[in-house]
């Protein structure tokens, strides 16, 4: 991953942005979300590898899978949520971007609560509650 384009690439945006901004706020907008876009799908690209890194080492290790699958949809969320959230605040929706932060949060909560039903029903097992 090239961190010095992303930079650029995002620097050079928020400058038109700003210069564009006086004429037209729309097109400001639409730049903005734009190059975010790309820079995401650049950095997504990129998290393949370390993603079929971390999956070799948890069947390398024999670790149950719904661990890794759970931990990487609940990162998934984290980052599509930021995306909307940061994209509603750039168009001044406040409101819109703290239910959408809100909306992701009990995604990540509903998404790892089978892992929490586990943990604790392993909890019991250990204490001698699970009987």
């Amino acid at each position: 991953m090239n961190i010095i384009c992303i930079c650029a690439a995002a620097v050079v945006s928020s400058v038109l942005a700003v210069l564009l901004k006086k004429h037209n706020a729309e097109y400001s907008l639409i730049l903005t979300v734009c190059t975010v876009a790309l820079i995401f799908m650049y950095i997504i690209s990129s998290a393949v590898v370390a993603v079929s890194g971390i999956e070799e080492i948890f069947f390398k290790s024999q670790l149950n899978t719904v661990y890794i699958e759970v931990l990487l949809k609940c990162v998934g969320i984290c980052f599509i949520t930021e995306f909307a959230c940061d994209c509603c605040k750039d168009a001044s929706q406040n409101a819109l971007s703290s239910i959408v932060i809100m909306s992701g949060r009990i995604c990540v909560l509903l998404t790892a609560f089978p892992l929490f039903e586990e943990f604790l029903s392993l909890a019991l097992d250990l204490s001698g509650g699970g009987r």
